[in-house]
């Protein structure tokens, strides 16, 4: 079963072809429009200023396509890196953990890249839920789910015997908000196995063996009773007689 689930960055590129399309489309068809003039109207006695003004909005639409396509192009390779690498979900032995890029700015010279992340123990888990026919990509938890927005370097996590921590205790306490449902809704593609997925480790969490308390007088051997010996090593060997 899996547990931990990458961020469907291919959405983007099929965004990125859906807008060049939609744009390159009217600009290709300036173009041809203003090339089908000057064929039509290369005669000596052509106007000048015509021929200049088609050329210049060729030129034009060209370089405006070629700027929005490749500005498109940086801001979508740019959105699938940051996607990759800060938003996922996440199912740990005894919680679940939900992160989404949130964006990033510049301070003082350093990138600071943003995320919010929701932390969800399944001891106040809820319920997990999906609409197969309204929103197939959507999947809804209810339960108490903390929700952090903090810097990305700020949000690291550990497991230490069975318990998920925050690499900074603080956020094991506070700097979160409460919130009682979350709705994962496009960011993972088909959450049908991720549905799967958190009700089978609900169940392993529910059905796993009692942890007996620590005692210590279980790892501490007694110590034998010493046997008496005397002085007369005959006396101390074995008998075989049987007079009971």
């Amino acid at each position: 079963m899996k547990y931990f689930f990458h961020a469907d960055t291919e959405k983007y590129r099929r965004r990125l072809k859906s807008m060049i399309i939609i744009v390159f489309m009217p600009l290709f068809a300036v173009c041809v429009f203003c090339t089908v003039n000057l064929v039509m109207n290369l005669r000596v006695d052509t106007n000048r200023e015509f021929l200049i003004l088609m050329l210049g909005i060729i030129a034009g639409t060209v370089f405006i396509g070629m700027t929005f396509a490749f500005t498109a192009a940086y801001f979508t390779e740019k959105l699938k890196r940051r996607h990759s690498r800060c938003t996922y979900f996440d199912i740990l032995p005894d919680a679940m953990v939900y992160s989404v890029y949130a964006g990033e700015f510049i301070r003082y010279g350093e990138r600071v890249i943003y995320r919010k992340l929701y932390f969800i123990r399944f001891e106040s888990f809820e319920s997990v839920s999906r609409d197969l026919k309204t929103a197939p990509d959507s999947v809804t938890i209810k339960g108490e789910i903390r929700e952090f927005l903090l810097p990305d370097r700020h949000l690291g996590y550990h497991v230490e015997n069975g318990t998920t921590l925050f690499n900074h205790p603080e956020l094991n306490e506070r700097g979160f908000t409460l919130r009682s449902a979350l709705e994962v809704n496009g960011r993972l593609g088909s959450t049908k196995r991720l549905e799967r997925s958190i009700n089978y480790y609900f169940e392993q969490y529910k059905n796993k063996p009692v942890k007996k308390p620590f005692n210590i007088a279980e790892h501490i051997s007694r110590k034998k009773k010493a046997v008496p010996r005397t002085s007369n090593p005959a006396l101390d060997a074995p008998r075989y007689d049987r007079k009971w």
